[in-house]
């Protein structure tokens, strides 16, 4: 049935004269005009050309004289800069004291502060330990606020307590 509907639609074609497509005939129609040239003639002052201004730039340069300028002295990175280091003032010092407790452990009270202040040894802390059992108090050093605090603090929330304070150098 196939090929019998291909040659009825191919022969309805041929009748209706619709073939033009199918034939070698060019599609395009020549070309009747001419194409324009891409330079401008004299005469004509136009075209495709660039179009030259009919006005005249005058450019003028000025120019400035040198002014001499002191040369800076230049740094190597690895020279210090000796201009900033007197800008900055040492941190005041605050002193950290234990205070000593008829109820503490020294076992725990040297551990702790051994553990809690940095620059402290366990002979440090045992003998930090017995001057303040003996006086009431042991001065156990210079620290900037920040620090000194912090040590009194991991010191008071240790379990068991131990008393420590934090004064002014001044005092």
């Amino acid at each position: 049935m196939a090929p019998l509907q291909t040659l009825l639609c191919t022969l309805a074609l041929v009748t209706t004269g619709t073939t033009t497509a199918f034939t070698a005939a060019p599609i395009h129609q020549p070309r009747t005009q001419q194409l324009s040239p891409l330079y401008a003639s004299d005469d004509k002052g136009g075209g495709s050309a660039i179009a030259t201004p009919k006005t005249k730039q005058i450019t003028t340069t000025v120019q400035k004289q040198k002014q001499k300028s002191e040369q800076k002295k230049k740094f190597k990175p690895s020279d210090p800069d000796l201009k900033n280091e007197s800008d900055f003032e040492d941190a005041p010092m605050f002193r950290l004291y234990l205070i000593g407790d008829e109820g503490d452990d020294q076992e725990h009270v040297v551990t702790r502060v051994y553990e809690i202040v940095e620059d402290c040894s366990e002979d440090d802390a045992a003998t930090l330990f017995k001057s303040a059992y003996q006086t009431g108090e042991a001065f156990m050093g210079k620290y900037p606020r920040e620090i000194a605090e912090m040590y009194c603090e991991q010191l008071t929330r240790s379990d068991p307590i131990i008393y420590a304070d934090v004064r002014d150098d001044k005092d």
